[in-house]
């Protein structure tokens, strides 16, 4: 029994979860060929324990069988990944500007061959003592170890000729980690040639073997630095390990070797088992004292997250999100943007720090908001194929290194110039779209003014998840805004009936009566004064008769007939009914038809009801006057193909406070002295019930624009 053998069955363990965990990704071809050099470096490390330990011959053999083929395959290895990692930011010299990836170097396979061959022949024919010799030895290491550093070698000459910053640390990184561990992997050959001494190699493999595991999944130089941290978590534990396995197995005396084996057995059961429970333990432990803000944000989020999920309001949950992120002292600048009700722009909820623009409007940002949905961009990365319909976040880290990439054109530049300010206006240097029904429904931007490179991969997927739970949020706050106004309409319905049966009875009884005192049919004339009061009542009975009638309408749901119409015939009759100006004036109404508008689906009644409310409150709006201009148009998607007609009513009156746009389709909120208050929100039940609906655009002293979008009749 040997305990010094013990870290290379450690060692083999861990290699071969290691191995495992990548092959169970998603497939990839440098991932593919990292893992076959895991599971033959987990299984050369066994083989080498077996002898070690067991003193078992064929061991012996087995694992100098099993190193001959690890230079080829870390070779192939890190050719592909080397290439992977530089892409084309090499920079090979004008001569030779797409050479490809180097190949296998023809010395190494012919020379494993040979190997292999004189094992074979000394285990089948020869003498069995050949493994033994120390020339033979030798020879196999120096291969071994040569063709390893020659692999090694691949990512310091990419190194020398990488143009980008990210990509050169990573390339460091690799090259100084695989020549340590290249150098003391052959120091623990050693005492196979005979040299005895201590052996501490195996701990540097594993660990090395970890880092290039993270580096197949990690592409920014941030997530590098902290795999520092990760890597000292991997050597806690591993001692914690070497421990456990050390007290199993130690007890055992020296001459009872099937013991030992059986006892060594039941350690690796055990380390299985205890894997994952004490991996995360540890990790936990060492993260808090070496990434404490990672930390304290993760404890914000996974706080936020709980509230959250108990908050109906939006004004609630984006101030718990920003004081949770606040809190965490992880960034310096925080904001949350809400689609609006019209889907055409973002409005500001709420920020942390300088305070950012206050909207962002969807279609003057359309490449930014392609590239949170996933679009592919001319500059975008091909890995970005495969994620064509989802959401992604937006790192101003990201945008720069493309914009240092090769081969970039003029118009990729524009687009990431373009992407790049938006972020800037809303002051953050990573932008989560929160998404809900496969919609972005708002946007959660957050910046760390100290650094530019702020978070690692693990801190954008913890903000994605404060970002989910906040758009779930806000799905539940339509969800409950939709059940209340359902609610209130079946209430408003109920109590229609009843107030048109107390209303119009006396109604009718006040007309029939002062009807009967105006003078008619030769009667004699009453005193003026009368005759002005009667009129007055006669008057003001019509008016809450009328009040009750589009009370009535709002209540009763849509029982007309939906059918193509030509919206273009419908707005040319509804300007005919438009009454004369105090003064006797015609109103000053201009037509902006298009006449190669799609029929839409709807009720041509209903709709010129509609149109007739949305030009007379746009010319009550010019009481001094001005023009209203009517047009129609055909609204595409961003893909152009048709989606909707529209139909906009203009006016350059004195605009709608933004402080009262949220209530204009409220029931019984008017600015006007005699209005009811009833006319939009009956247009707007009229135009939703035929699928479509209405957006307002207004701005103080520059007029509105109510914009009607209607379904096309195909």
């Amino acid at each position: 029994m040997n305990l010094q053998s013990l870290p290379a069955l450690l060692a083999s363990i861990v290699t071969f979860a290691i191995g495992a965990a990548v092959a169970l990704r998603e497939p990839e071809r440098a991932r593919r060929l990292f893992s076959v050099f895991a599971l033959m470096v987990a299984a050369w490390l066994l083989a080498t324990f077996l002898y070690s330990s067991m003193g078992w011959e064929w061991a012996h053999v087995v694992a100098l069988g099993l190193a001959l083929p690890i230079p080829i395959v870390a070779y192939r290895f890190s050719a592909v990944f080397v290439s992977q990692i530089a892409g084309d930011r090499l920079d090979y010299g004008p001569t030779d500007a797409t050479r490809p990836p180097p190949v296998t170097p023809r010395w190494m396979i012919p020379l494993a061959l040979a190997f292999f061959v004189a094992l074979a022949y000394q285990s089948l024919i020869g003498p069995h003592t050949l493994h033994h010799t120390p020339l033979f030895g030798i020879a196999v290491a120096i291969y071994v170890f040569g063709g390893l550093f020659v692999a090694t070698s691949l990512a310091y000459g990419a190194y020398r000729r990488t143009l980008g910053r990210t990509e050169k640390e990573r390339l460091r990184y690799l090259f100084i980690g695989g020549l340590i561990t290249v150098a003391l992997s052959a120091y623990d050959s050693l005492p196979a040639l005979g040299i005895h001494v201590p052996t501490t190699g195996h701990v540097f493999v594993v660990t090395y073997m970890y880092f290039l595991s993270q580096a197949l999944f990690r592409y920014r130089l941030l997530d590098l630095n902290e795999l520092l941290g990760r890597m000292a978590v991997l050597a806690a534990f591993v001692l914690l390990l070497s421990t456990i396995y050390g007290l199993l197995v130690a007890w055992v005396p020296s001459e009872q070797t099937g013991l030992f084996f059986f006892n060594s057995i039941v350690a690796s059961l055990v380390i299985f088992i205890l894997f994952e429970p004490l991996r995360g333990v540890i990790e936990g432990q060492i993260q808090s004292w070496l990434f404490r803000e990672r930390w304290a944000l993760k404890a914000a989020i996974d706080n936020a997250r709980t509230q959250l999920a108990n908050t109906i309001d939006l004004h609630d949950a984006v101030a718990i999100a920003l004081h949770h992120l606040e809190e965490s002292r992880r960034v310096t600048h925080a904001s949350v943007y809400l689609l609006d009700r019209d889907g055409a722009g973002y409005d500001l909820y709420g920020a942390v720090g300088p305070r950012p623009v206050e909207r962002i409007d969807a279609a003057a940002r359309r490449p930014f908001f392609e590239r949170l949905s996933g679009g592919r961009t001319a500059a975008a990365p091909s890995s970005t194929a495969s994620a064509a319909l989802s959401f992604v976040p937006i790192s101003i880290e990201q945008l720069g290194r493309e914009l240092t990439q090769r081969g970039i054109t003029d118009a990729d530049t524009e687009t990431l110039d373009a992407i790049a300010r938006t972020l800037d206006e809303m002051r953050a240097a990573l932008c989560i779209p929160l998404v809900a029904d496969d919609q972005i429904v708002g946007l959660l931007g957050v910046r760390d003014e100290r650094l530019r490179d702020a978070f690692a991969s693990e801190e954008i997927e913890l903000l994605r998840g404060l970002g989910g739970q906040l758009a779930i949020s806000v799905k539940n706050s339509k969800l409950y805004d939709r059940m209340k106004e359902r609610d209130r309409l079946a209430a408003l319905g109920e109590m229609a009936a009843g107030l048109a049966h107390e209303i119009r009875n006396p109604l009718g009884a006040i007309k029939g009566a002062a009807q009967l005192l105006q003078p008619h049919d030769g009667r004699a004339e009453t005193p003026a004064e009368a005759h002005e009061f009667l009129g007055i009542i006669v008057e003001e009975a019509n008016r809450l008769n009328r009040v009750v009638s589009q009370f009535l309408d709002y209540a009763r749901p849509y029982q007309g007939v939906l059918e193509p119409i030509d919206v273009n015939d419908v707005i040319r009759k509804t300007m005919h009914l438009l009454p004369p100006s105090p003064d006797g004036k015609t109103p000053e109404v201009t037509l902006e038809l298009d006449e190669h508008a799609p029929p839409a689906r709807g009720d041509a009644e209903q709709l010129r009801q509609v149109f007739l409310n949305l030009a007379l409150n746009a010319l009550q709006a010019m009481p001094d006057g001005g023009q209203l201009t009517v047009t129609s148009s055909l609204r595409r998607t961003r893909r152009g193909t048709p989606e909707a007609v529209e139909i906009a009513f203009r006016d350059v009156g004195s605009g709608i406070p933004q402080a009262r746009l949220k209530n204009l389709f409220i029931p019984f909120f008017t600015t006007k002295e005699k209005g009811t208050g009833l006319g939009l929100p009956i247009s707007q039940r009229i135009v939703e019930s035929h699928g479509g609906r209405i957006e307002v655009r207004s701005r103080e002293g520059a007029g509105s624009t109510f914009t009607v979008v209607l379904p096309l009749a195909s």
